[in-house]
């Protein structure tokens, strides 16, 4: 066991880097976080994790790679994920154009009392746009390919599902918990406009960056 510690330690590393750097799963967190309640970000934190673990297993089973050689499916994947993103950009932007308080985030509206239906959209929306990212496949497929080792035990592809669970759970919760703090919530009241329009741009570009790939 100690032999993996090293390896399972590289991919931590490399999985943690990734996700700090700002991008979709980033920004839909951080927005649902201060349009919403504090629950509405951990829904969608949950999202991310979930679609990361799928994205890791997939690229265990090699369908991540098989997925990259087919063209036809990768790219439907690619310009799904691109519309949703700047569905939701635009969604912002149009709420940075308005004078009154921001409405929710799409998606993902001010959750009444035991509003299940909020919590869901939230999930769903983290995990469409984590599992609509070809980056994610193209990601996971290069890490395993790298780093993991050949003909490892059984044992450790739990392992590594768990631990990027834990990760991806840990740091998109933690942004989700920070922006949806009461200072923060008083700062983004005072300064929602530029803020949603911001993020709204940043989606959007994100989106337009995916349709351009090839």
């Amino acid at each position: 066991m100690v032999h993996y510690l090293p390896i399972l330690l590289q991919i931590a590393v490399v999985y943690l880097i990734a996700a700090i750097s700002p991008g979709p799963n980033f920004f839909m967190i951080t927005q649902l976080s201060l349009a919403g309640r504090r629950g509405l970000g951990a829904a969608s934190a949950l999202g991310v994790g979930t679609a990361s673990v799928t994205w890791a297993a997939l690229a265990m089973l090699g369908l991540a790679a098989i997925l990259q050689q087919i063209g036809w499916l990768y790219t439907g994947i690619r310009i799904a994920g691109a519309v949703y993103l700047v569905y939701f950009g635009l969604k912002l932007l149009r709420s940075s154009a308005k004078a009154e308080p921001a409405a929710a985030a799409p998606d993902a509206a001010e959750p009444q009392a035991h509003d299940a239906a909020a919590y869901w959209r939230a999930y769903r929306s983290g995990l469409l746009t984590c599992l609509t990212n070809p980056k994610s496949c193209v990601f996971w497929t290069s890490v395993f390919a790298a780093m993991f080792p050949a003909h490892p035990p059984l044992w450790f592809y739990g392992v590594v599902l768990a631990m990027i669970g834990m990760l991806s759970g840990g740091w998109y919760g933690g942004v989700a918990l920070m922006f949806a703090s009461e200072r923060t919530q008083r700062g983004y009241r005072k300064l929602r406009r530029p803020i949603d329009g911001l993020c709204g741009a940043a989606l959007v570009g994100l989106g337009a960056k995916l349709v351009a790939e090839r």
